[in-house]
Order: structure tokens, then C-alpha cells, then sequence
């Protein structure tokens, strides 16, 4: 993956992927296609896991502040 994309480009590209694959496509096109959406899903999965990293650290943080308020 030389060039990294962002998620919403990334999530762009594999969509208009599905719908070519949806169609007729010679068996060369769609294995290229193929590979293609598996290198884009990858970049998506890894752009999801960072994000929930993030959400958890937040989500601990807010618990920690209720926490220290009592207001659980």
C-alpha cells in the first residue's frame, strides 16, 4: 500500500469495486477487482481499529470523570 487513503476514500473506491464485480466482468478484470477491494477492506479494518482505540480512551476517560464525581 504505497498510498495511503483516508477511510470515506478508501470505503468510495471498494464500493464502486462491488458494483463492477456485481456485473459481468471477464474472469481477469474481476480477479484484478477482487485483490483490489481486499487491499482497500485492509485499509479500512486498520482505519476502524484506530478509531476504536480512540472511542475506548475517551470511553475511560468519561468513566473516570463520573467516577471522581460520583455520578455513577
Amino acid at each position: 500500500m504505497a498510498e495511503i487513503k483516508k477511510f470515506e476514500e478508501a470505503l468510495k473506491e471498494l464500493e464502486s469495486i462491488v458494483k463492477k464485480l456485481e456485473g459481468d466482468l471477464p474472469l481477469d478484470e474481476a480477479i484484478k477487482a477482487f485483490e483490489k477491494g481486499i487491499e482497500l477492506s485492509k485499509i479500512c479494518i486498520e482505519d476502524l481499529k484506530a478509531e476504536k482505540g480512540k472511542l475506548a480512551l475517551l470511553v475511560d476517560d468519561i468513566k473516570n470523570v463520573t467516577t471522581e464525581l460520583n455520578l455513577d
